[in-house]
Formats: structure tokens, sequence, C-alpha cells
């Protein structure tokens, strides 16, 4: 899905080829619209009628340089798609859409195709189905596998962690128009909020960033982590069935704790110490 902040920058960058019409400019604004999955040509072609509208395929071959039999079936697709618009007479002449105009229809048409792939992919299942362990270097890295885990999503999903959930903004805003239900536990308070998105905190301020868990489905789950001395950030990502169920337990019993919390108005290991077992993981959490 192309970001608002994106679709600015290419749009920018078109307009500013339009003031300034300078080579520098114009291979700034044909890159921008290859990342839009225009071809160079194509975006060469487009870029020319802005400044040159009403021109025909013989006209623009000349002044571009390419053989008319390149530009052709460009044209045509342009015309399908409705990137141009055709004035027929005695030779055909091509006007194109405006910017802002091409960069709206684009974002419909991705978003259409991305719903529309999405529920033709979920229908595929592996022939043979086996246990998988990934393991992840690097924060993007990881970042990137949970965004793909939350799209995959098609029934509910568990998060328990302390990262800025604006990280997952877009990848939230697919699951509440999906009404799929998504349930997050963090001891940072946050200011975040969505129709589909349950909230439980604990409300701490300054916090360092350190943790992610995801769990979707109830089929796969995500654990990463930062690395101090380090700082680098390490994960796994598994199937493994016992797995989902731990990480999932977990973020349900610190959900249930933070009730009980609420409900009692005092910690429920301060109302009653003799709880602890004095382990070596309670000295861990003792720790921090």
């Amino acid at each position: 899905m192309f970001i608002d902040k994106e679709e600015k920058t290419i749009y920018n960058n078109v307009v500013y080829y339009r003031q300034r019409n300078t080579e520098a400019a114009m291979e700034t604004a044909i890159n921008a619209l290859t990342k839009l999955f225009f071809s160079r040509n194509e975006a060469l072609i487009y870029i020319y009628l802005l400044e040159n509208q009403g021109e025909t395929v013989y006209q623009i071959a000349k002044s571009l340089n390419l053989s008319r039999s390149s530009i052709y079936p460009i044209m045509d697709k342009f015309y399908q798609e409705g990137v141009v618009m055709l004035e027929n007479g005695e030779k055909d002449r091509y006007f194109p859409l405006e910017p802002e105009i091409l960069l709206e229809k684009l974002k419909s048409t991705y978003e259409k195709n991305i719903d529309s792939t999405a529920k033709i992919l979920q229908k595929i299942t592996p022939k043979n189905q086996r246990e998988t362990y990934l393991n992840l270097i690097n924060f993007d890295a990881i970042i990137s596998k949970a965004k793909a885990m939350l799209l995959s999503a098609t029934d509910e999903v568990y998060i328990n962690t302390d990262l800025d959930l604006t990280l997952f903004d877009k990848e939230f805003e697919l699951l509440e128009k999906k009404k799929i239900r998504v349930i997050v536990f963090s001891f940072k308070k946050y200011d975040y909020k969505r129709q589909n998105i349950e909230l439980y905190s604990h409300e701490l301020t300054s916090l360092s960033c350190n943790r992610l868990m995801v769990v979707v489905d109830y089929k796969n789950v995500l654990v990463a982590n930062v690395n101090d001395p380090e700082l680098e950030w390490m994960g796994t990502f598994t199937n493994n069935p016992l797995m989902v169920r731990i990480i999932s337990e977990h973020i349900h019993h610190d959900i249930y704790l933070l009730k009980f919390k609420q409900k009692l108005g005092i910690d429920l290991f301060k109302m009653h110490p003799d709880i602890f077992l004095h382990t070596l993981n309670e000295k861990g959490l003792m720790n921090g």
C-alpha cells in the first residue's frame, strides 16, 4: 500500500520536473514513477506528455528518440488503464491524467488488488505441514516479519511489546477493516486507539523498547528482543504448537494479573508474598 508520505514524495518529484525541466529532474521523476511499477519508457512517456499534451505517437517517438513500434503498446496500455485520454481525429492525440488523480487511481487499484490477492493466496495451503523455526537478526527484518504475520491474520492476534505501536499502524488499519480482534499487552503507557485494538497496559513511562511477541491465529508466533550490550535485535518465528501455546499463555497471564491488580487495587504479589517460589527466574524479573 502506498503510504501518504511516499505518495507526496512521488507527486512532488513529478511537479519538480515540470517546474525545472532539467535532465536531473527528469531522472528523479522517472525513478519515482518506476517505484509505482512503471517501466522506464512508460515513465518517460508519461512525464513527456505532462509537458507536451496532445501529441501524436510520431511526435512522441521523434522527441524521445524511441521507435513508434515500442510506443504503440505503451499508449494502448495507458489508454486501457486510464493513464492517458485519447482525442480521435486525423491523427490520434494523447493527453495525460494529472499526477494527483493518477496517484489516487493507482492507490485505489493497488488496494483492491492486494485484497483480492490476499483472498486467493489464503486458499493455498502447504501440501506437507511441518514445523518451522526461522531465526531473524536485526530490527528491520523482525519488524518486516511481524508486519507480514499481521497481514496474514484471519481471526485473532495477541501482542506483547513496548515498541511504538504506530510502527504497525497500516497493518492495524487493514485488520480493523477485516474486523480481526487484536489484543495488546504492555507495561508501557500508550496513547494509541483503534476500534479493533484491545490494549492492556500498566501505563509505565520511560521504558526502553526491548521486546516483541506476536501470535497470529493461534498458529504462528514471533518472539524477539534486543540483545544488550550489542543493542542487536534477534528473534525466532515458528509454527510449533507448544511455542504458540506458551507465548499465548504468557500474554494471557500478564493480562490476568493486570486485571487482578486493577480490581483489587494492589499487586497480587504484594498482597500474598508467599506466592513467590524464590527461583532464578524470579530473581531475573526482580532485576528488571
